[in-house]
């Protein structure tokens, strides 16, 4: 009686056809002319375009986020102001690159292409290049290049068509976050250097950002989550005001630096708008 229950479960799965090798089965069968089978490597071919494009836009992201990168640390690293004209047209130079090299790729990448598809590929270099960009303009004229602007910028003439790279206005509000941290260090290092207007310039920049940051409840998680690096950054640069203002005269700026409160230990979180 075993025997013959063993025998019958053995041709049971024998005889049982899994939905893949149905499948299979199926498409080994059709001919290649099939309109079901040119359909799904009609799909096959746009998810594989799909995804290529979506490797070179990284590549092209990352080539920004590092250009990026490096045009801040040379408007840092000037101190003296014939250094710091020398810095920002240089600056300006290479951020002009970014625009008619990688910027331009980008949009003609995207050009027939739905550019939400791929805003998280491309999304870390715009905000790296506004923050660079927004400090290299804030430097050179003590004001923020603003969303239009830079807009304008990213429109190209190519044969007889015109092509522009989508800037998103929330990757600008998120890079002009960023730019506080910058700004921030840069009221540091001029403390450093002496320069204490340079220092109120850049404190007021902060002071002015951060309020209009706190109007914007309810843009996004990912502009709520800079919000508080951006107080940290501006309890930082007051707390180095503050010093230079009231201690000024009498220790010299290393000094005032190096007695600066720990943020990390000393803040809140309840400030009443979350």
């Amino acid at each position: 009686m075993s025997g013959r229950g063993g025998k019958f479960r053995g041709n049971r799965n024998k005889n049982h056809h899994t939905l893949s090798s149905v499948a299979r089965e199926t498409a080994i069968s059709l001919p290649d002319d099939s309109p079901v089978l040119q359909m799904f490597k009609s799909a096959a071919q746009k998810l594989n375009d799909r995804q290529d494009r979506h490797e070179r836009l990284v590549k092209l992201s990352r080539d920004i986020t590092i250009e990026s990168k490096r045009i801040i640390f040379l408007l840092h690293s000037s101190i003296t102001k014939e250094s710091t004209e020398k810095a920002i047209n240089e600056a300006n130079e290479r951020i002009q690159k970014l625009i008619q090299g990688p910027f331009k790729s980008i949009g003609l990448e995207l050009e027939n292409s739905p550019a939400y598809l791929h805003s998280r590929a491309i999304t870390a270099g715009f905000q790296e290049f506004i923050e660079a960009y927004t400090l290299c303009s804030f430097m050179e004229k003590k004001l923020i290049i603003t969303w239009p602007e830079v807009q304008k910028k990213l429109v190209y003439e190519v044969e007889d068509r015109s092509v522009t790279t989508m800037l998103p206005q929330l990757d600008y509000m998120l890079g002009l976050a960023d730019l506080t941290g910058e700004l921030m260090r840069k009221a540091i290092n001029s403390i450093s250097s002496g320069d204490s207007e340079e220092c109120f310039d850049s404190c007021q920049a902060v002071r002015d950002l951060y309020t209009g940051y706190l109007g914007l409840f309810g843009s996004g998680k990912e502009l709520a989550r800079k919000m508080s690096a951006t107080r940290s950054n501006v309890f930082k640069v007051e707390s180095a005001v503050y010093a230079l203002r009231v201690r000024g005269g009498e220790a010299p700026p290393t000094l005032l630096l190096a007695n600066q409160p720990d943020w990390e230990h000393n803040h809140s979180d309840d400030e009443g708008f979350y």
